[in-house]
């Protein structure tokens, strides 16, 4: 879990189980029960101010929910639209409205442009749109348009006219979208006091914060599986080679709890340098120890494990389709490096949090 907040935690917990998940792997879609019950209860306004439609609340509370959805196992569109596109609108004072919303990054050349009538449309490209296929409003980031100008937001609809769509799925199964604009329709554009760097930073942290709590689940239903199956006369959990295992598993699985639970703390603490420090330790971490994790999972839940109906796919196939997105942990990793190398920061410093870094390279680590 991610914060202090049991109560909310346990809450949403209780709210998935009540509507009940499909955890099929590949799955057919987001898991529209469970996404009706967020979305009812508020909890997909979280962190959006109210007078924007939103419910409120602190970056942590809703990364608190989407820990506790991907520890139950449930799909569902939390960072990309309630942390992100959601949030990102509200900065430009855009509301979503009723709407699904879902994040994207322009290629450079993107634009908006007013034609002879008036009206705003949009030309350009994005690439890898996660459930892009499962909104039905896009919420785009745009490249400054000239060297006094800052970054854009545009709010359009995915399936309006001068739009064309290449859809795939990851993975868990979640829709992965291609779009190509011509002179598509614009509901809403403005000026956006977030850049790259900043966007990038907290979609590694919702991220980070997922794969912890896919890991948790792993963890959590490999020792009671362990403990349940038998083999020679014994529970499995009995043989000290399965308890090293165990062991090892809970290991990284506090590591990337501690490690993600550090970085939103530091992130609400207003300090962009330490914050970034944080976030970059926190992605390393749950990166690297994903596909462990994974591997020990399956392996001592034996071949029942690798059925497309066993829920301990949905876990370990999120930790592998999410450890790259928004920068690997050689990606982060080098943005610690870079901190040392060529911001001077003291390695003391950066281990300890005392210290800082005006690190304010643009964040290229997306997809790599």
């Amino acid at each position: 879990m991610t914060g202090p907040d049991s109560e909310l935690f346990a809450t949403t917990r209780a709210m998935i189980e009540r509507a009940g998940i499909d955890t099929t792997t590949p799955a057919a879609g987001v898991d529209s029960a469970v996404w009706s019950a967020l979305a009812e209860a508020g909890f997909t306004g979280i962190s959006i101010p109210e007078d924007l439609d939103g419910s409120g609340g602190t970056l942590a509370e809703v990364l608190t929910v989407v820990s506790a959805a991907v520890t139950g196992g449930a799909l569902t569109m939390l960072i990309e639209h309630t942390v992100l596109a959601g949030w990102l609108a509200a900065r430009c004072a855009i509301s979503l409205g009723a709407h699904t919303a879902t994040i994207g990054h322009a290629q450079p050349g993107t634009a908006v442009r007013e034609t002879g009538d008036g009206r705003l449309v949009l030309d350009g490209t994005v690439r890898a749109v996660v459930h892009g296929a499962d909104a039905d409003r896009l919420v785009l980031l745009l490249d400054p348009v000239a060297a006094d100008r800052g970054p854009a937001v545009a709010f359009l609809s995915p399936t309006g006219s001068g739009v064309t769509a290449t859809s795939g799925t990851d993975l868990i199964g979640a829709s992965i979208t291609d779009y190509a604009f011509d002179a598509a329709a614009v509901e809403s554009y403005a000026e956006s006091p977030v850049g790259e760097t900043e966007l990038v930073e907290r979609s590694a942290l919702a991220y980070a914060v997922a794969l912890a709590a896919a890991a948790r689940a792993v963890c959590d239903r490999t020792v009671e599986y362990a403990g349940q199956r038998t083999q020679f006369g014994r529970p499995l959990s009995k043989f000290q080679a399965v308890q090293q295992q165990l062991a090892g598993m809970a290991a990284r699985t506090a590591l990337m709890e501690t490690a993600t639970e550090t970085a939103v703390a530091t992130d609400a603490g207003g300090d962009p340098e330490r914050a970034r420090t944080a976030i970059a330790a926190a992605k390393v971490v749950t990166s690297s120890s994903a596909r462990e994790i994974a591997a020990a999972g399956h392996q001592l839940h034996g071949a029942i494990g690798f059925t497309a109906e066993h829920p301990l796919g949905r876990s370990t196939t999120a930790l592998l389709a999410w450890r790259e997105r928004y920068g690997s942990e050689r990606y982060w990793a080098g943005v610690l490096a870079d901190q040392v190398l060529e911001d001077g920061v003291d390695v003391w410093d950066l281990v300890t949090g005392s210290g800082g870094a005006d690190t304010g390279a643009a964040a290229e680590g997306r997809n790599r």
